[in-house]
């Protein structure tokens, strides 16, 4: 069946040459030049077009078609789909103040290039002084947002304008864009000459582009933003069916959101258990209560400096790189480096670059050490690098794939797969103590605590406060976290449950596949499969699962 090949091919075209944010996240070099369309007019054509492609893909999906085709179709579907209800908030919320704002996009992965050739080099330059037509489009559309009355809270906003602030006040020499490593070809000369150009280009096009959304954040958004007590996307105008298309896509189930928040609180029930009874062993108290306030407090559970970090998080990689061979019969063969960050998220993954270049990055915000528990780390660098995201998205890079499963990301399965990955290093025996066990319970309590405060907000009006009290009252975080925390599920609606919910979904078929299998039950097997097909929606990852276990040959 060419015409479904036709249209993947298609649609990866088209993706590729539209999200360019997401480009800029895998460092792809063959788009280095360009910035996506955030206008109104490029908005509202980029979502007529992926709707288009979602037709289309529902039209071909028939019986006759081969497991390859019918899971192309699908992943191919849900992510045109999940990208068009999504942008609009993107645009207007999250990258003005989600957990990811537009700064940091600029500060920490735009010179995260690989360059190699002096065309590349050449190309850099070109992105930043093009930057003034993507900002000059965003800022259409954020009027257009205005319009309609979609626009972020007001404290949201205030962040916002203190990070550009922060920008616009640095030398332009000691700008975050002057980081980007020069072009491997270039001689010692054109590197100068090429470092010049990226001055030029920061001074003449970057900060003054930077100077207009700030000028139009503080002048035309900040007096209309909306308060902490109305933090929820439900009180915007079609914010209710905005938010459970939002939620089907961070999720990949057709869940409501009272489902979702049950979910979270008969998860937070069954953690207190284990707190209970970890607790007793390591810190001598059995009230989960207690023992998340010993977490919070204990100011030796802290930890003191960036180079501490950095030598646990390097030796915590190393220690799972050793295991995982055992429990997985394919191993990346890209690298996955930890690296110190000292902007954006407290941790995160960026995956290989697609010409193989670059190896997978495991980043990790020391910019105050103390911000991090000790018996956090652990947990972290499984779900982020091995045997979690990096297994996750440089596999599939590795495999015959299309790349519509190869590399467009499904939240629910990447985000489940991470929060898997922390549970399944526990099986493996990769925490070096009964505290760092605790780290892996301490971040269960965040994702749990996160079905309930997401859904609270968007589905059933909390203010912030409430979602606030709520955090600090089921995770060991402290409140300043615990605020960070839920100003990010303000700025990214939905995003946060795909972590609880796709954990959930992987291990109920895993279970689903060991009943039905009994002793012919392979857990490398399983891993191959869940990994073995890319990033899929759950319906798809579960015919798959299916499949598999209809062909596992009898003993």
């Amino acid at each position: 069946m060419s015409d479904v090949w036709d249209l993947a091919d298609d649609y990866w075209d088209y993706y590729r040459g539209t999200e360019q944010l997401w480009n800029v996240d895998r460092g792809d070099v063959e788009q280095i030049e360009h910035w996506e369309d955030l206008s109104a007019t490029g908005v509202a054509d980029r979502i007529a077009r992926l709707s288009a492609f979602a037709q289309q893909a529902e039209t071909l999906q028939r019986k006759d078609l081969d497991d390859k085709q019918l899971t192309v179709l699908g992943a191919l579907g849900f992510s045109a789909r999940a990208t068009a209800a999504g942008l609009p908030y993107t645009r207007d919320l999250s990258l003005v103040a989600g957990s990811f704002p537009f700064s940091a996009w600029l500060s920490v992965l735009v010179p995260g290039y690989t360059l190699v050739t002096r065309q590349h080099g050449q190309g850099y330059v070109t992105k930043l002084r093009a930057l003034p037509g993507f900002v000059d489009g965003w800022i259409s559309g954020l009027r257009e947002g205005l319009a309609v009355g979609r626009v972020a809270t007001a404290r949201g906003v205030s962040n916002a304008l203190a990070a550009y602030d922060v920008l616009l006040a640095t030398e332009v020499a000691d700008d975050p864009l002057t980081s980007q490593s020069p072009p491997i070809e270039a001689s010692p000369e054109e590197i100068d000459v090429w470092r010049a150009e990226v001055l030029d280009a920061i001074r003449d096009a970057v900060r003054p582009a930077l100077a207009r959304v700030r000028d139009v954040l503080r002048d035309e958004v900040l007096g209309v933003a909306r308060s902490d007590a109305h933090a929820g996307v439900c009180i915007l105008p079609g914010g209710e069916e905005g938010y459970a298309a939002l939620l089907w896509s961070s999720t990949s189930t057709d869940l409501t959101a009272a489902t979702v928040h049950q979910i979270g609180l008969d998860q937070l029930e069954r953690l207190d258990d284990e707190y209970a009874n970890l607790g007793r062993a390591v810190l001598g108290v059995g009230d989960p209560v207690q023992v998340r306030e010993q977490l919070r407090s204990d100011g030796s559970l802290r930890y003191a400096s960036a180079d501490e970090i950095v030598r646990d998080a390097t030796a915590v990689l190393a220690r799972a790189e050793a295991e995982a061979p055992r429990w997985f019969s394919r191993v990346p063969r890209a690298t996955c480096t930890a690296t110190a960050v000292t902007s954006g998220p407290m941790a995160f993954y960026t995956g290989p670059s697609p010409d193989g270049v670059r190896g997978g990055r495991f980043f990790f915000n020391t910019a105050n050490p103390a911000a991090w528990g000790r018996y956090q780390l652990e947990s972290v660098t499984f779900h982020e690098s091995v045997p979690g995201h990096h297994f996750q998205v440089a596999l599939a890079n590795e495999l015959d794939l299309h790349p519509i499963v190869g590399e467009l990301e499904v939240m629910s399965y990447s985000e489940g797969w991470g929060l898997y990955a922390e549970r399944l290093a526990d099986e493996m025996s990769l925490y070096s103590s009964p505290l760092h066990r605790m780290g892996m319970l301490s971040a269960d309590s965040i994702r749990a605590a996160r079905l309930v405060a997401d859904t609270g907000l968007h589905a059933m009006g909390w203010t912030r406060e409430q979602a606030v009290e709520f955090v600090l009252g089921h995770t060991a975080q402290d409140r300043e976290n615990c605020e960070i925390e839920v100003d990010r599920y303000i700025g990214n609606p939905g995003q946060a449950t795909s972590y609880m919910i796709g954990r959930l979904e992987i291990e109920r078929l895993r279970r689903h596949a060991a009943a039905r299998l009994g002793e012919r039950f392979s857990l490398q097997g399983f891993h191959d499969v869940v990994l073995g097909q890319g990033m899929t929606p759950f319906d798809v990852l579960a015919q798959t699962v299916d499949n598999w276990i209809a062909s596992s040959p009898a003993r």
